[in-house]
């Protein structure tokens, strides 16, 4: 699971553009020459637009482009398995071709959410829908492509831009009623208490797979009534069965993770959920 610490000056990012790409941007830690690339930079279908990672001469690859829908995946897998397993596939040999460490961002999707605790990295996978087999593939295409890889699985990404949580909070604030699903389980991830870890983790020396999500195994539900009462948000909650709600794809029960591995790797675990609620309110 573990292999020799190695520098890193050159870190190249895929999906500069996305909710964790636009996190690291504001919180990546300036002694590293960070590369960023976006979608119409780097279309990862594209072999060879891929190849061009080769170019860059990356100490490591940051892998954080994905088609994150999980219904618009459900409704077009060959899009799905074209981003993010044959995408993938093309950034570990484009990291394999440079000599870098390939750090591949992955999700608690692929599990099927029957276990009844948080899910550690030796767990067994068993993806429900089209965008957990897809990613589980793409986790499969990094591991088989690239010598020095890392496989970091998180759960619930919010606090970007685009992400329902962020959103949800934005309507309690201007008084919207907002509905909010109770009886589905995960970690909720803040965006950029991820993505200032990302770096550390990758020049740790962990090889593997390693969990890094948040602390606190919970519900969308009783995520968005603290974020209400911490903000004083004066918009209402009105509480949502997953199943009601006539989604294309299937959800985990719950799919929360917990890590045997990350207190090895020196990196701190991210902070109780509350601070990153504050941190999100204050921006808001």
């Amino acid at each position: 699971m573990t292999a020799t610490t190695r520098d890193a000056t050159r870190i190249a990012v895929t999906g500069a553009s996305g909710g964790v790409g636009a996190a690291l941007r504001e919180r990546a830690p300036d002694a590293h020459d960070l590369v960023w690339l976006s979608r119409d930079d780097l279309p990862l279908e594209d072999p060879t637009a891929v190849e061009r990672l080769a170019a860059v001469r990356p100490d490591v690859i940051l892998h954080l482009a994905a088609m994150t829908s999980v219904d618009d995946c459900e409704l077009d897998p060959d899009s799905a398995f074209r981003v993010n397993a044959l995408g993938s596939a093309h950034v570990a040999l484009a990291g394999r071709r440079a000599g870098a460490i390939v750090v591949a961002l992955s999700t608690d999707y692929v599990f099927d959410g029957l276990k009844g605790a948080p899910y550690h990295e030796y767990d067994r996978v068993g993806p429900l829908s089209v965008y957990g087999a897809s990613k589980l593939a793409g986790e499969r295409e990094v591991r088989a492509l690239a010598p020095e890889h890392l496989i970091v699985r998180t759960s619930w990404v919010f606090g970007s831009e685009g992400d329902f949580v962020s959103g949800a909070i934005r309507s309690l604030a201007a008084g919207d009623e907002v509905g909010a699903v109770t009886d589905l389980y995960g970690t909720p991830t803040y965006a950029p208490h991820l993505a200032e870890r990302l770096v550390p983790l990758a020049l740790s020396g962990s090889r593997g797979v390693v969990h890094l999500a948040g602390p606190e195994r919970t519900t969308i539900f009783d995520l968005l009534a603290r974020a209400r009462d911490l903000g004083g948000l004066p918009g209402g909650l009105v509480e949502q069965k997953s199943d009601d709600l006539g989604r294309p794809a299937p959800r985990p029960r719950d799919s929360s993770l917990t890590s045997l591995v990350l207190p090895g790797t020196g990196v701190a675990p991210l902070p109780p959920l509350d601070e990153a609620l504050r941190d999100l309110l204050g921006g808001r």
